[in-house]
């Protein structure tokens, strides 16, 4: 691959960039369908697979992990894109991320799109929050951060390597949206602060958000990365891209998709942490094995 030269600070002008990482990636000649649905999730140091070595040096449990998820190789579609991620992020003076391989058999889950953005994923650690739960809804949007406080690394990158790819909102409309997104929070705010994934009072308030704007978005032409591409984009609720997974329902062969969360060691060996695990550390979930 030719030396990269990508200012990831001047591509997140904007909410989101499509990137090309690989012209040729729809011609692979190998199939793959997924099996079953299950993810792979890697955190620590940037994985430094060699596409000329066919002993590559990823986690061993990748192996297991591909074996039982996919009837294919997914290793030729994944590559590429690893090398690509990797000299973005050294360009940008980070060494580790959080990496996840999602595969998703046919689902009618997204038919109905989920609009949303991405929580900023540090920005809580120093407050003993976990990265991911639900926090209440209002109470979270109206806890403000200080202006000299550390928000973390903001900003992701998303490919996917077989089926359709993550929908986005238009440049020219992502600020309107997100004041959408932002009013139908609040209308359907419980006003309580929550740390579990298991909140009932917050499901009950997401899915009134997703309704809401699943409807009065649905006059967007949305943008999508083409095959070979992959998304760099923002988050956080006051300037994240608004974005939702495509419809998975009319894909036979499955969706692979690929997330990854850079940060500092400091920021991603603190998530660990947070969550009682090893750093850094891998694993995998679905089908049989765990």
């Amino acid at each position: 691959m030719a030396t990269l030269a990508i200012d990831t600070a001047d591509a997140l002008r904007q909410e989101f960039s499509f990137l090309s990482y690989s012209p040729h990636q729809d011609a692979i000649q190998e199939q793959i369908t997924v099996k079953r649905t299950a993810h792979w999730s890697y955190c620590g140091p940037l994985l430094r697979p060699s596409p000329s070595d066919p002993d590559l040096p990823l986690p061993p449990n990748f192996y297991d992990f591909a074996a039982a998820t996919f009837t294919g190789p997914l290793l030729p579609r994944l590559l590429p894109f690893l090398e690509f991620v990797n000299a973005v992020l050294e360009a940008s003076g980070l060494g580790h991320y959080l990496l996840t391989v999602r595969a998703t058999t046919p689902t009618h889950e997204f038919d109905r799109p989920r609009w949303h953005t991405d929580e900023l994923f540090f920005s809580d650690l120093t407050r003993g929050n976990l990265p991911g739960t639900r926090l209440g809804l209002k109470s979270h949007y109206e806890r403000k951060n200080s202006p000299h406080a550390d928000l973390g690394t903001n900003w992701k990158i998303c490919t996917t390597l077989l089926g359709p790819s993550t929908l986005f909102i238009p440049l020219e409309h992502q600020s309107s949206t997100r004041e959408t997104q932002r009013n139908a929070r609040e209308a359907a705010s419980t006003d309580h602060v929550c740390l579990s994934i298991r909140c009932v009072g917050c499901s009950s308030a997401a899915d009134s958000v997703r309704e809401e704007l699943a409807t009065s978005l649905a006059q967007f032409n949305v943008k999508a990365a083409a095959a070979g591409e992959c998304a760099l984009f923002r988050v956080g609720r006051e300037s994240g891209a608004m974005h939702s997974e495509p419809c998975m329902s009319e894909s036979p062969q499955g969706r692979v998709f690929i997330n990854v969360v850079p940060g500092t060691e400091e920021e991603l060996s603190g998530t660990m942490k947070k969550w009682g695990m090893e750093f850094p550390r891998q694993w995998w979930i679905g089908g049989y094995a765990v």
